[in-house]
């Protein structure tokens, strides 16, 4: 009795270990980021929407809302919509988009996506 349960205990420690630890971040990644910035000469809202196509597909809608500051004063808000395509980099533990050359780096831990140092928060 207490052998078996040995083994099986040494069978579920020998699983949890060879878990891929790729597949939890590639499974993070479709939901919903936002990302906001101010600075001297304007302010931005971000948002990503980012979609599983199939195997390591991605498709991403980016909807940018812009609003430049001249003399103090905000101007009227700018809108921008682009669709982009990436694919998961498995070895590199990544998401590269294809058009612009974007490399989204997935964090888990902090629930964002990280690009060009700038985080994007999951909101679902």
């Amino acid at each position: 009795m207490k052998a078996t349960f040995k083994i099986m205990a040494a069978c579920l420690l020998l699983l949890a270990a060879c878990q891929n630890p790729g597949k939890s971040k590639q499974d993070f990644i479709p939901g919903t980021y936002v990302q906001n910035s101010k600075g001297e000469y304007g302010v931005a809202d971000d948002t990503l929407i980012i979609q599983h196509a199939d195997g390591t597909s991605y498709q991403i809608t980016q909807r940018t809302t812009y609003q430049a500051i001249r003399d103090g004063k905000l101007l009227p808000k700018k809108h921008k919509v682009q669709h982009l395509d990436a694919a998961w980099d498995e070895t590199k533990q990544e998401l590269d988009e294809t058009t612009t050359g974007r490399i989204y780096h997935v964090d888990v831990k902090n629930n964002a996506l990280t690009i060009k140092g700038f985080a994007y928060h999951k909101v679902n």
